[in-house]
């Protein structure tokens, strides 16, 4: 029975590399067995959580933010790397806090918006002209 219960207990405790809800996944580059500590993924949550509530009060959204990425560590470097994916060369509660706020603000931003702001600031971009290259025309 206690081995039953120590190999439970093991089992649990070495999924936790993964967010329990699935809303974030976190992989080492160099290690495919990586998991973060229980306290480290503990924290991860509630820092996940945290942002998530603070980016909808900021916005005065309704909507119950839930972005999903990947946390891949042992990276070269510190970056978003998409919108789905955070790379970090190691553990870092502010950096994943920070991206898990541009990740709520992704998920806030509707495709359609996304697109409509892209032909604007295109259309922008090409209605902009340099005052010395009007001299150079003229």
């Amino acid at each position: 029975m206690l081995k039953t219960v120590v190999a439970v207990i093991f089992l649990v405790s070495s999924s936790l590399g993964q967010s329990s809800n699935s809303l974030f996944i976190v992989r080492h580059t160099k290690n495919p067995h990586f998991v973060l500590s229980a306290a480290q993924m503990g924290e991860a949550e509630k820092l996940y959580q945290s942002a998530c509530v603070v980016v909808q009060q900021e916005l005065h959204s309704n909507k119950t933010l839930h972005p999903r990425f990947t946390v891949v560590l042992g990276s070269e470097r510190n970056e978003i790397h998409s919108e789905t994916e955070l790379w970090l060369k190691e553990w870092n509660p502010k950096l994943f806090t920070e991206a898990v706020v541009v990740f709520s603000f992704y998920e806030m931003l509707p495709l359609d918006l996304k697109i409509q702001l892209t032909k604007r600031a295109l259309q922008y971009g090409a209605a902009t002209v340099d005052v010395t290259q009007l001299r150079q025309d003229h």
